[in-house]
């Protein structure tokens, strides 16, 4: 039954991941990644880990969206602005290059000695004590801060310049759309 439900949602995961990439409305691309996102953490819990279930969920189906949403709005898209037209060989390139993405990430792990290491393993049977502890709360805080300390940092300091970006867009923005007749002090005066 497992193996069932997560072959049901892999597909479902594929379908809206293309789906998010393909809609020209950045709303619908966002509803349908919150999709992608749940899928996300029903894998999860296919594979006994409930903390990251829980984690995928309130991390990115309500952090990750509240700021997609936010730069959504900041934008504030115009119709003509969502309506661009994009010519027909530049579809082809892009898909070309999807294409070979996928290709070279297949052969990546396809080659990879870990895959090749796992062989014929029995992933049906009886669980050894070590991995059954993996999902836990306690094994994944000791990975992310011993053996994975540096790119949990290097992430802090990424989403620290993505703020700081986003504080300097938004006020360059609104220093751009001030009136150039009014000075920034000045009240217009109102008529009786």
């Amino acid at each position: 039954m497992d193996a069932l439900v997560f072959l049901i949602s892999g597909i479902l995961m594929i379908a809206s991941g293309l789906l998010v990439v393909t809609r020209k409305n950045p709303v619908y691309s966002a509803i349908l990644l919150v999709v992608f996102f749940l899928l996300t953490s029903l894998n999860f819990l296919v594979l006994r880990s409930p903390f990251l279930a829980v984690i995928q969920v309130l991390v990115y189906g309500g952090a990750i969206m509240v700021l997609f949403v936010f730069v959504l709005m900041l934008l504030n898209l115009t119709e003509e602005e969502l309506d661009e037209k994009v010519e027909p060989g530049r579809k082809l390139l892009a898909g070309a290059g999807s294409a070979l993405l996928f290709v070279l990430l297949a052969w990546a792990i396809h080659s990879s000695e870990r895959i090749q290491a796992a062989g014929d393993t029995d992933l049906t049977g009886p669980v050894k004590d070590s991995v059954a502890r993996a999902g836990e709360t306690r094994e994944i805080g000791k990975a992310l801060f011993s053996e994975h300390i540096l790119p949990f940092e290097f992430t802090s300091i990424l989403i620290f310049i993505a703020i700081i970006g986003a504080i300097y867009l938004t006020k360059t923005r609104r220093a751009d759309e001030r009136p150039a007749a009014e000075p920034a002090g000045e009240q217009p005066e109102e008529s009786a």
